[in-house]
């Protein structure tokens, strides 16, 4: 039995022509052309083979299609990737491009980002954590599309800048935050940063000052400099304002006489106001400043700041929320009232139990609340010096 002739021969003005059966070309119509006879059967047997092989689909690659798909399987095989690898590669790139969508670089982004998160409304605090911590970011990936960015590679950076720990976790869930926004912009189509793989977190208590420690610090701030620190370290010490508070608090909203603190939304890392009680051991502190000194912010310089922690012996000791963390320990073991103390500090009681609350027992939260700045304390504070 003879093989079937899947094309038809026929003279075509000077030349000859051949349309290959539509039953094999999957629909397609392929004429092919040539001057003799013979010539356009052999050519139309070559391409009657070639769908056969490869398809009907690899007859209508241009020949820039054509060097495109063999430059990429030269690279692969340079790389050891088997052939096949091609149509992973091409599964991937266009699972993960839109060519409708807007492309955009992780600087473009940002800056976007940024704009959006200062409009709505955010504190000032959280919008310098935004731009620190992408900005570094962008500092790495700047100039790259933002989908085109693996959570391989966030992972590779997170490793270079030596983010560990919380500070690791923190850096994924900005990042997270950033890649939402990107997605809601139809800049990219997955959180890349989603997919960083999280951290454990061992919580460990947080650090605190002893009262004996607080009166070393207090005495020195007060000896210091004219005692210009003296009210950032009392207020962050019996009061628990944020850093960040403390430096943005005027003397305006210090309430000796009615012994309360107003903390504005402009202050606040919540962008919530409210009123913090100042304990009668924070009073007698600053009232030993005199009135013309209480003008302004609260004094902050970090030369000041420095040398008051070293010479109370706290420099190693100290971390950034070590005040704030011991007012709200020893206000709780005090009180034992949990819902005062997240109100005084301004968060949530789950925020407390898991990174504020140091177990101090009630005679310690007393004596803490009753370090005063009397001459005997003085003199205590300078006969343990020389003892040690």
């Amino acid at each position: 039995m003879s093989k079937p002739r899947w094309y038809t021969v026929r003279k075509r003005g000077n030349g000859w022509q051949a349309n290959l059966s539509r039953r094999v070309t999957g629909g397609k119509r392929i004429q092919i052309t040539r001057p003799t006879k013979a010539e356009t059967e052999t050519e139309a047997e070559r391409q009657l083979q070639t769908l056969a092989d490869y398809g009907a689909d690899f007859l209508n690659f241009t020949p820039e299609q054509l060097r495109a798909c063999g430059e990429a399987m030269r690279k692969l095989t340079e790389k050891d990737f088997k052939p096949t690898a091609i149509t992973d590669a091409v599964d991937y790139f266009t699972e993960h491009n839109d060519p409708k969508a807007a492309r955009r670089t992780v600087l473009e982004v940002l800056g976007e980002f940024l704009a959006s998160k200062g409009s709505a409304g955010l504190s000032s605090f959280t919008l310098t954590d935004y731009r620190q911590k992408l900005t570094r970011f962008s500092d790495h990936f700047g100039k790259r599309y933002l989908h085109s960015i693996t959570p391989a590679e966030i992972e590779h950076w997170l490793d270079l800048v030596n983010a560990r720990g919380t500070t690791r976790q923190d850096y994924r869930r900005h990042l997270s935050i950033f890649w939402r926004y990107a997605i809601s912009r139809k800049y990219t189509r997955e959180n890349a940063a989603a997919a960083v793989t999280k951290v454990k977190i061992t919580r460990k208590p947080p650090t605190i000052l002893t009262p004996q420690e607080i009166r070393s610090l207090l005495f020195v701030a007060r000896t210091h400099n004219l005692g210009q620190m003296l009210p950032y370290f009392a207020i962050g010490c019996f009061c628990g304002l944020r850093p960040w508070e403390l430096r943005r608090t005027s003397w305006s909203n210090v309430n000796i006489s009615t012994k309360e603190i107003y903390v504005t939304p402009e202050a606040c890392k919540t962008a919530q106001d409210r009123f913090v009680a100042m304990p009668d051991c924070l009073i007698a502190w600053l009232e030993l400043l005199p009135d013309s000194s209480r003008k302004g912010f609260i004094y902050y310089a970090r030369m000041d700041f420095d040398a008051i922690r070293k010479k109370a012996g706290l420099l190693d000791k100290w971390d950034r929320d070590i005040m704030r963390h011991s007012a709200a320990s020893h206000l709780y073991g005090m009180t034992q009232n949990a819902a005062l103390v997240t109100a005084q500090m301004g968060h949530g009681l789950s925020v407390f139990m898991k990174h504020y609350k140091h177990a101090v027992t009630k005679a310690d939260g007393e004596g803490y609340f009753k370090v005063l700045p009397t001459d005997q304390e003085s003199n205590i504070i300078q006969l343990a010096k020389i003892a040690g």
